[in-house]
């Protein structure tokens, strides 16, 4: 047996969630390219930086929604998202409990109307993974002895019909109870926090250098010093638009030197760190040096 859960109404308003936070982010975008610069030029990139991972979550979550299916046979149930698949042995399964019968007493993970996947504690059942577009009084708890599931049923009585059905013929198979994960998911630099804290380390740099400038921007006069000879003349002015010069090339070594060690990061891993190590020295000395231009 084989079936997909009524995703319209999730799927609806993930996309609806990408699409205010793209519009606000495309507004402050316009504000960044045509207004004065400032401190609030600073504040409207930021917010747009920081709202990135906010449409990749969403966008991962409507994934998995989009991939949401269920399929049973006289071996197993399986239950897929597009980063997670439970295989469930027919012979695990204790009972099917009607989740209108059911009370959760906590439920992890951001949930909405056509959008129940998540995990949380079922009142007499225990610990339940949902992969549902239901709330729980409309779903279908399996229960195994480890862990149960909240799985969208067309219909309750069927549901049971065909699953008494299949636990009649008994198993022809032996399986094993298994979570098969993406490989996205599995990727080692989720797990590698020097990674994770060198890249963050970049950015956070990187957003400094802009603040600095942006903020600084307005008290500066209209030509600004913009070299010094070894004996620390002035020996260059130029307009204080060719500051800009300095985080935008520091933005583009970022760029390129996370790219270089996402490359490697599989093959030679201590490649990728001195890529991203150097970056992170880069934006410190571009940051030093706009310091004391403006100073």
């Amino acid at each position: 047996m084989k079936w997909t859960p009524n995703i319209l109404t999730g799927t609806l308003i993930v996309c609806g969630m990408m699409i205010v936070v793209v519009l606000i982010d495309v507004g402050l975008l316009w504000r960044v390219v045509s207004g004065p610069a400032n401190g609030v030029t600073f504040a409207c990139g930021l917010f747009v930086l920081l709202s990135l991972p906010t449409v990749a979550w969403l966008a991962y979550r409507g994934y998995n929604l989009t991939q949401l299916r269920y399929e049973f046979d006289r071996n197993r149930l399986v239950i897929t998202t597009g980063a997670i698949k439970q295989i469930v042995p027919m012979s695990s399964i204790e009972r099917v409990v009607d989740g209108g019968e059911a009370e959760a007493r906590r439920v992890r993970g951001l949930t909405w109307a056509g959008y129940a996947i998540g995990h949380g504690w079922v009142k007499g059942i225990g610990q339940t993974l949902f992969y549902a577009t239901t709330p729980l009084q409309e779903q279908a708890i399996v229960v195994t002895p480890t862990v149960a599931y909240g799985i969208t049923v067309p219909d309750m009585d069927s549901f049971r019909e065909s699953f008494d059905r299949c636990r009649q013929m008994g198993p022809s198979l032996r399986i094993q109870q298994a979570t098969e994960r993406a490989a996205f998911v599995q990727w080692p630099v989720w797990k590698d926090t020097y990674t994770q804290g060198v890249l963050l380390g970049c950015i956070a740099l990187n957003a400094l250098l802009f603040a600095l400038l942006l903020f600084s921007y307005p008290d500066l006069p209209a030509a600004i010093p913009l070299h010094y000879d070894m004996a620390g003349q002035v020996d260059r002015i130029g307009p204080r638009s060719e500051l800009f010069t300095l985080p935008v090339i520091a933005s583009v070594t970022l760029a390129m030197n996370g790219v270089i060690g996402m490359i490697f990061y599989r093959r030679e891993r201590m490649i990728s760190y001195l890529a991203w190590s150097g970056a992170a020295v880069v934006q410190g000395l571009f940051l030093l040096a706009l310091w004391n231009i403006i100073r």
